[in-house]
């Protein structure tokens, strides 16, 4: 592939490096200076743009219009197209509870696009178990029909499905008997597990009992605040547990929609940005325009909202209203099911919350990474790095994607 460099841009690595110059040779960065490099094969000036690291969405259910259990590759690569248009560069693919076998058949739809990535879509670091193991209390979006103690049968089913790529297990760990299960992965995470990391979520648990399974091992809290016992001034619960513990990661969902700006910045204020993961628990329709996701829904104006798919015996009707996805609108069981956005909408998002570029876009990558043990290849700029870059403008629109050393599109 040879040299190519991107010259003269205002760089943020995610800190804030100044305007300077890239070198990527083949699929890796090998210079960032604010020196004129050496001559390239190919060039691209940037100036009066910004370069920063592809965006990190360490949970996402779907984009592009395909969502990420049908158990079809070619629906995965188009989930990873849609995100790498929009600067999102590598994805945790998110799981829900289902029946067995759409699981295992998801996961190895997964695993495939893992092993094999699309040449202009963004990496998928693997997969995110999401809602199997969690608490019927606290079940959210999930299937209750499906939801069971974390156990090893399923489990390791799972893991073969998944060919080993399964890279985020969450579950309830009031549900964990004696917190056997969390144990185990923690004790043979990297001999086993290739480094699987264990996380807290759809969960009632007590605070000591969240306490105990961080000590234990659980180093993620699967979208803070949602499906999370907890919030009250005396019975305290797996909220205040996140908010207490140093050594666990916090997701944030980043609409607007799933936590108030109050609160996300409330969580931001009390672990920093070295402990906050800024994601999307975005649904099919990220990466969608309105018109496109509309042509196929239907307008219900009693209940200001647009009706995806009627009601079955298999699942509840799905709406989307006031910029994010509903289940049961209308009904006392009107519940969040998802963001419709990609995570580069979010990172605008949080900047308006008042936090600067070089915060946010630490959230947005390296924190993340670190979380999910792939620092030492993406979530910054760096010498040695994989060569993941998005050029954007000042309103953060996206202008050019840079994949794995390959240029999407340009300027």
């Amino acid at each position: 592939m040879g040299t190519l460099t991107i010259s003269n841009g205002d760089i943020y690595t995610p800190l804030h490096f100044g305007h300077g110059n890239i070198v990527i040779e083949d699929d890796t960065i090998s210079t960032i200076t604010k020196e004129h490099p050496p001559t390239s094969d190919a060039t691209i000036d940037v100036e009066g743009y910004f370069v920063i690291p592809g965006l990190i969405d360490g949970l996402i259910h779907g984009g592009g219009g395909c969502d990420s259990m049908t158990g079809k590759v070619d629906d995965i690569k188009t989930i990873a197209r849609a995100h790498a248009s929009h600067g999102v560069t590598a994805l945790v693919v998110g799981i829900s509870s289902g029946s067995m076998d759409q699981i295992n058949a998801s996961l190895t739809a997964i695993a495939n696009v893992v092993d094999e990535p699309v040449a202009d879509g963004a990496r998928l670091i693997g997969s995110y178990v999401e809602g199997k193991f969690g608490s019927l209390e606290k079940n959210g979006a999930q299937d209750p029909k499906y939801i069971t103690p974390p156990n090893f049968e399923e489990f390791h089913s799972m893991w073969a499905a998944s060919d080993g790529t399964l890279k985020v297990i969450s579950l309830a760990p009031e549900n964990d008997n004696n917190l056997q299960f969390v144990k185990h992965l923690a004790e043979f995470r990297s001999d086993a597990y290739n480094n699987i990391v264990i996380a807290m979520g759809h969960t009632n648990a007590t605070y000591q009992q969240a306490m105990d399974a961080i000590d234990a091992g659980i180093t993620r809290a699967t979208h803070t605040y949602n499906g999370m016992s907890g919030m009250h001034h005396r019975n305290l619960g797996a909220l205040e547990a996140v908010l207490d513990h140093p050594k666990i990661h916090a997701e944030l969902i980043v609409d607007e929609h799933h936590v108030h700006p109050f609160w996300g910045k409330q969580l931001i204020g009390k672990k920093g940005t070295s402990g906050v993961g800024l994601i999307t628990d975005c649904t099919e329709h990220a990466g969608l325009a309105a018109e496109e996701w509309q042509e196929n829904a239907v307008y219900d104006t009693k209940l200001d909202a647009y009706l995806l798919n009627e009601s079955n015996s298999e699942s509840p009707p799905k709406y989307i209203k006031d910029g994010a996805m509903w289940l049961d609108v209308g009904k006392p069981t009107e519940r969040l099911a998802g963001a419709i956005i990609t995570l580069m909408d979010g990172v605008r998002n949080v900047m308006d919350w008042g936090y600067s570029l070089e915060e946010t876009l630490t959230m947005a990558t390296l924190t993340p990474a670190k979380n999910l043990g792939v620092d030492d290849r993406i979530g910054s700029i760096a010498p040695d790095k994989a060569a993941d870059l998005v050029i954007v403008d000042r309103e953060l629109n996206v202008q050019s994607v840079i994949l794995r050393g390959k240029v999407l599109k340009t300027p």
